[in-house]
């Protein structure tokens, strides 16, 4: 299960911790014997921070190239919460992918297959048919409105909740 309140937090701590180390405190501590190590250090911190989410981003791209041979029209941060399975969510002309860094696509529909969502902050939960059953899967996104408005485009509707009282 997902051990974070967010589970994006370890990409933000590596980030805090790597710019730390290998972008402030290295440096200085060498920048008095010799300026090249400084200047090194700090390419290894964006290299690490940045580098690695890039990197990340390209095969994600080309998984999701070689399965659906399609453009990609937006790309969110996701995780899928039944499995807790980090990756991306893929939107394009006529699918919704989500691209596990590490693992096999489990999850591709068709936009005609979707037929409504449910976003509460970063929780989205999405209802699609399969073989004639209404099926419902769960992701947290890292950024929820730029989820909801390619869902809300193109999906028949956005469930609402509805207070009891």
């Amino acid at each position: 299960m997902v051990q974070h309140g967010n589970p994006f937090i370890g990409r933000y701590l590596r980030y805090a911790v790597l710019l730390l180390v290998f972008g402030l405190f290295l440096p200085i501590t060498f920048f008095s014997a010799d300026p090249l190590f400084a200047v090194l250090s700090i390419t290894i911190a964006l290299l690490f921070t940045v580098g690695v989410d890039v990197m990340m981003y390209q095969i994600v791209r080309y998984k999701a190239n070689t399965v659906l041979k399609e453009d990609i029209q937006a790309s969110v941060p996701a995780v899928l919460t039944r499995s807790d399975w980090r990756g991306r969510l893929i939107f394009t002309e006529n699918y919704i992918v989500f691209v596990p860094y590490f693992h096999k696509i489990t999850f591709a529909r068709r936009w005609q297959k979707v037929f409504a969502f449910d976003m509460e902050g970063g929780y989205l939960e999405l209802l699609y048919t399969k073989s004639k059953q209404r099926r419902v899967i769960h992701f947290i996104v890292a950024s929820p409105y730029k989820v909801r408005e390619e869902l809300a485009g193109r999906t028949k509707e956005e469930r609402v909740a509805v207070d009891v009282q």
